[in-house]
């Protein structure tokens, strides 16, 4: 029924249309309120579900979160004492190498003490051997000197026996 078509009496509308109407109206959006409100709990289903759904999805993330919060600090953790014991193996081995480098200084150093004492054996020996074949060099020329005085002494004499042997005879 539309408003048009509502009776009219003598003084204005008749009530009975009137009612009629105004029920017709109350029961169009009573029907459309009440389609209203299926959609409405509808939408609030869906929109509970959607809101389950994420909030599952929010607690997994968070617990996926936590679960790479947790491989961070261990990771850290691992990095942070890897790094501890690097530095204590460098420590040790800059020590190890600190006690061979004083022990091949000290080595060495002893080992230059004995080339110094050979080194001063063979100077002196050298000195020594040089002294006696000047020794021995001067007392042969002396005894060249002596056999030559002696032949020229003695002329008339065989002195064939004390004659030195030229070089290429020998």
């Amino acid at each position: 029924m539309k408003l048009d078509q509502i009776k009219k009496g003598f003084f204005g509308y008749k009530k009975a249309s009137v009612y009629e109407y105004i029920a017709m109206m109350e029961d169009e959006f009573s029907l459309k309120l009440s389609e209203k409100e299926s959609e409405y709990k509808e939408n609030e289903e869906k929109y509970l579900e959607r809101i389950k759904l994420l909030e599952e999805d929010l607690k997994n993330t968070k617990e996926e979160l936590e679960e790479k919060k947790k491989e961070q600090m261990t990771i850290a953790s691992t990095l942070m004492e890897a790094t501890r014991y690097r530095d204590a193996l460098c420590k040790e081995a800059d020590e190890r190498a600190e006690e061979e480098r004083k022990k091949w200084e000290k080595e060495l150093a002893q080992r230059r003490k004995e080339l110094d004492k050979y080194q001063a054996q063979v100077s002196s020996l050298k000195e020594m051997l040089s002294g006696l074949l000047k020794k021995m060099e001067d007392e042969a020329e002396e005894f060249d000197s002596r056999i030559e005085y002696v032949k020229s002494a003695c002329p008339s004499h065989n002195m064939t026996l004390f004659e030195r042997k030229k070089e290429s005879e020998e």
